[in-house]
């Protein structure tokens, strides 16, 4: 039995064999033939049907493998020009944003320069260099001390108005108090009118009161204040604010009179310190 299958193995083997070559000759024979006379001149579109669905199928993969290839060639590409567009549109807005607040300096100079000029006192220029943290008080310190002529009691304005006086100074620096602080108090007159009250600051750094105001008085919104004077500290005629609103409450005889300061309390960078001990007496 053994024997049989063995020969049956090696007889299929030899005729296996025999076919390869026949098929390898009859392909040689194929070839030659359409080649040298054009044999399969005639068959050979019809092959091709046959032949290009084998040959799409085949190209499937290496067609994928291109497109993915591509494809992350390109997002790559995109990512990296949209981060270099992400950082350039990042600098861009840098030095936008600094030539703004170049021009708001600048600004801001010129209406202390304007300001200046109409103040007939000597005048000292500073600078803030900081505020006061305290929740409770309305300071900030500039860059002037005694050593260049600051001291206890001087006027401060901005480019506006009254900003406050120096309460303490040192060699190169100064503390001042802002008229927001509810510590503070000025003496004002209205400038319609010429009605004398007191202004005193409320902690609010956008408001102000004024106090001791009669319900006779004639005073209403928009009305301009300025220092009067009579303290011996700020000169006279200094604009220190302008009214907000006016309530009159039954039962009471005075009024209540809201004022909003003309100084950029809290946002002024650069300040005048007028040095009263210049001023003649009137």
């Amino acid at each position: 039995m053994r024997n049989t299958v063995n020969n049956s193995l090696h007889f299929g083997g030899k005729v296996s064999g025999t076919r390869f070559i026949v098929l390898v000759i009859l392909s040689v024979i194929m070839i030659v033939s359409d080649i040298r006379y054009s044999v399969f001149s005639h068959v050979r579109p019809y092959l091709t049907l046959l032949v290009t669905p084998i040959q799409v199928v085949v190209n499937i993969p290496q067609k994928i493998f291109y497109w993915a290839d591509e494809h992350l060639e390109s997002r790559e590409g995109l990512v990296s020009e949209n981060q270099a567009l992400q950082t350039e549109i990042l600098l861009l807005r840098s030095r936008q944003q600094r030539l703004d607040s170049l021009q708001a300096e600048n600004i801001r100079l010129r209406e202390l320069l304007d300001a200046s000029q109409r103040v007939d006192e000597k005048i000292v220029m500073a600078e803030v260099i900081g505020f006061d943290q305290n929740a409770y008080s309305h300071k900030l310190m500039i860059d002037k001390g005694f050593s260049s002529g600051a001291y206890v009691g001087q006027p401060v304005l901005d480019a506006t108005g009254v900003l406050g006086q120096v309460v303490e100074t040192s060699a190169y620096s100064s503390r001042v108090l802002l008229i927001a602080d509810a510590s503070h108090f000025v003496p004002v007159q209205l400038s319609r009118t010429g009605f004398r009250s007191i202004l005193r600051g409320t902690g609010d750094e956008k408001s102000m009161e004024l106090m001791s105001v009669p319900r006779s008085v004639d005073i209403k919104k928009g009305d301009l204040l300025t220092t009067s004077g009579l303290d011996n500290r700020f000169p006279r005629g200094y604009p220190v604010g302008v009214v907000k609103s006016v309530t009159l409450t039954a039962g009471r005889s005075y009024a209540d009179v809201d004022v909003i300061p003309l100084a950029q309390l809290g946002r002024s960078r650069h300040v005048m310190l007028i040095d009263k001990t210049q001023v003649e007496p009137e």
